[in-house]
């Protein structure tokens, strides 16, 4: 039982006596065992085999990396236990989402040493998993990759596959709000999870015992409501034994965190050479006699199932494949350049065509045979229209999409059984179960969760509730969502939609802000607002059918706007095309989302030719470019703020390539470089119909 006190009626729990746990262990630091094995010892000499092979790569990755033959390297020496009996414990329908310094789990899942020379010699194509291992590529920020493993979970969960995900993280990554946010979505759901935490007791310079007041990190686990095991990291028998545990848990609908105690014996990154100077000579020298390596060599030799003959030759062997993965990774064809190009979308955009072209000339010619689809929009739909604004259009559009393609998924906050707080998604759970489902209050689980379904075979789409609480989970989007086609080459693309409400309108602070500029900015997104129903509709539609992810911005204030007649049916507006919705000669004004109606309103009396951008990555640019040659005079109206927002690349595009048209300077007209007000004094900051008539005056005048 646990210790209790009373104090005035509330009961305390002691934390002392919490958990007094001991790692499990089966062999001891001598090779004696303290239990028989439950592994055979043809397959125990393979994890000794497993671990002297890791062992040799860590040593001669050090190496090139001391001689600038490779870069920055993160050394496991002292860990191989652990990584060697978490990935020999997967069974074949297993995934395993590693951390970055899980080098030799990589190597015994299958992946080439040679892959991970390229990848930390700075070459993204070391990071393509090879299309038989079911691994991701680990991810640089700390403890980011357990959301992903948590989505990944949810799509072994919902496919009925039968399989389990282990993700890695060291202790230092336990601190992290990735790390709650994916072991409080894996408990919540009762997801095949595992969390290892690879707890080699320091975080670059900072012990664990400065990392967490816990006593163990095993003990996390009750907080969760998930299994929690300790065990010891640098026993491989141990190590097997309890992942086997932890993986049956976790097919059960069990989720586990498991502790591996073991102990970093070389640096966190060859980058600096400091922080393992730091950790006392008597903590190191009683480590090394812990060595996993020497540990289960003394109990085979113990045994006699190992030789001194057998060994060198276990040596000798591991030396070869070695050697012959450093001349392969020596002997690699350089990276093509245009690489930088290619990866980033599944058709390189216009513009990363033009950029290709001014690095590289001809030799972009290649890169432009696969660009972007010049698609035209579907015009005249015939059949039964409906009568929705933006808010029925989003919701049709994601009913009739769900329909035609079961990979679609809807989840985030209040999505299912409320219909989020804007009723976008109402009815959708009735219709649809599983598939549409609620998620904890939890920005960057939600985004990473849309990093694992994608890999899963899914079509995510993450609603967010408002635009202020995408910020957080900004890291998942940048870090991984953006890139994660590029880094693996193609391997994993991210295909799936980030919806959310946008823009001021009378609500409460963080609720009313206009945040586009960030996803625009981002390589590897693309970013859509509709206008009006009928783009709507026919935008999301392409965004759900998209290869790449897109970011579907929703403008509040239109939800409840007029309703216009859509085609009932199916039908497609394309992404990266703007539309002229009024033609005019003497000034272009460019605008997009609930600006846009700003925009008609101001520029009635001209003769303005005004543009719907609808995507603003990628940006038309010659629609726009089109335009402003005919009537010379360009005004620029959205609702973020004026610094670096999107009317200054539209500007600075406009001055590029057609900047000898131009009769008068370009004006924008945006919201101020404020914090947008609260309801009293909104409507000062955001730009109004009179505002865009004072800009038009201004260029006429020139």
């Amino acid at each position: 039982m646990l210790e209790t006190v009373q104090t005035e009626g509330l009961e305390v729990v002691s934390e002392d006596d919490i958990r007094d746990l001991e790692p499990y262990r089966v062999l001891a630091e001598d090779g004696s065992p303290l239990r028989e094995p439950s592994v055979p010892t043809e397959f125990l000499k393979k994890l000794y085999a497993d671990m002297v092979l890791a062992r040799r790569f860590d040593e001669r990755a050090v190496l090139l990396s001391s001689v600038r033959e490779i870069g920055t390297y993160a050394p496991h020496m002292g860990q191989e236990a652990t990584q060697v009996g978490i990935v020999r414990a997967l069974a074949p329908s297993d995934w395993f989402v590693p951390m970055y310094r899980d080098n030799g789990a990589m190597i015994t899942m299958g992946m080439p040493m040679e892959s991970l020379l390229r990848y930390w010699g700075g070459d993204e194509w070391g990071l393509h998993v090879p299309e038989n291992l079911k691994m991701l590529p680990f991810a640089i920020p700390v403890g980011t990759q357990i959301p992903h493993a948590a989505g990944l979970a949810m799509a072994q969960k919902l496919g009925r596959t039968g399989g389990a995900v282990v993700v890695t993280v060291g202790d230092g990554g336990t601190s992290k709000g990735d790390f709650h946010e994916g072991l409080n979505f894996a408990g919540v759901f009762g997801l095949p999870l595992v969390v290892g935490v690879e707890n080699n007791q320091y975080a670059i310079s900072l012990p664990r015992s400065m990392q967490t007041h816990s006593k163990t990190i095993a003990q996390k686990a009750l907080a969760y409501g998930v299994a929690g095991i300790m065990v010891d990291g640098n026993d491989v028998v141990a190590s097997y034994e309890a992942t086997r545990l932890a993986l049956k848990l976790a097919r059960e609908g069990r989720p586990v965190l498991v502790e591996y105690v073991t102990y970093r014996r070389s640096y966190h990154t060859t980058a600096e050479l400091v922080s393992h100077k730091l950790q006392p000579e008597e903590e190191m020298s009683a480590w090394e006699r812990r060595d996993p390596i020497l540990r289960v060599e003394k109990y085979l030799m113990s045994k006699g199932a190992l030789t001194q003959e057998e060994k060198e030759a276990i040596y000798d062997e591991a030396n070869r494949r070695v050697k012959e993965a450093v001349e392969r990774f020596r002997s690699a064809k350089p990276a093509d350049p245009l690489d930088i190009f290619r990866y980033m979308y599944s058709k390189p955009t216009p513009n990363l065509v033009e950029e290709a072209y001014e690095a590289f000339g001809d030799a972009a010619s290649a890169l432009a045979q696969n660009n972007l689809d010049e698609a035209d929009e579907q015009l005249g739909v015939e059949g039964k229209t409906v009568e929705v604004n933006i808010r029925n259009a989003v919701n049709l559009t994601l009913r009739q999409e769900m329909e035609r393609d079961p990979r679609i998924l809807v989840y985030g906050e209040d999505v299912a059984r409320n219909g989020g707080v804007f009723q976008v998604t109402r009815d959708l759970l009735e219709r649809f179960g599983e598939r549409v489902f609620d998620t904890p209050l939890a920005e960057v689980s939600i985004a990473g969760v849309f990093v694992g379904l994608a890999v899963g075979g899914y079509i995510p789409v993450a609603e967010f509730q408002f635009d202020g609480f995408t910020l957080p989970a900004y890291d998942q989007i940048f870090n991984h969502i953006a890139r994660y086609r590029n880094r693996t080459r193609g391997r994993y693309p991210m295909r799936g939609v980030i919806r959310f409400p946008y823009g001021a309108v009378h609500s409460l602070e963080h609720h009313s802000d206009s945040p586009e500029t960030y996803f625009a900015h981002t390589p590897g997104l693309k970013v859509v607002v509709p206008s009006n129903p009928y783009d709507a509709k026919g935008l999301l539609a392409s965004a759900l059918r998209c290869e790449d992810p897109v970011v579907f911005m929703e403008p509040k204030r239109l939800y409840d706007a007029p309703k216009m007649a859509v085609p009932e049916e199916e039908y497609t507006v394309p992404i990266g095309k703007a539309k002229v919705v009024r033609e005019g000669d003497d000034v272009t004004v460019v605008s997009y989302g609930a600006m846009l109606h700003v925009a008609l309103e101001g520029s009635k009396g001209f003769s303005a030719e005004v543009i719907d951008l609808r995507t603003l990555s990628p940006l038309d640019t010659k629609t726009i470019v089109s335009s402003v040659e005919k009537t010379g005079r360009l005004v620029i109206v959205h609702e973020a703020p004026r610094n670096l927002g999107l009317g200054a690349e539209v500007a600075a595009q406009v001055s590029d390539k057609a900047i000898f048209s131009l009769k008068a300077p370009i004006k924008r007209v945006t919201s101020y470089d404020i914090v947008n007000p609260l309801a009293k004094l909104e409507d000062h900051n955001i730009p109004s119909p009179k505002r865009v008539e004072m800009a038009i005056r201004q260029t006429l005048s020139y």
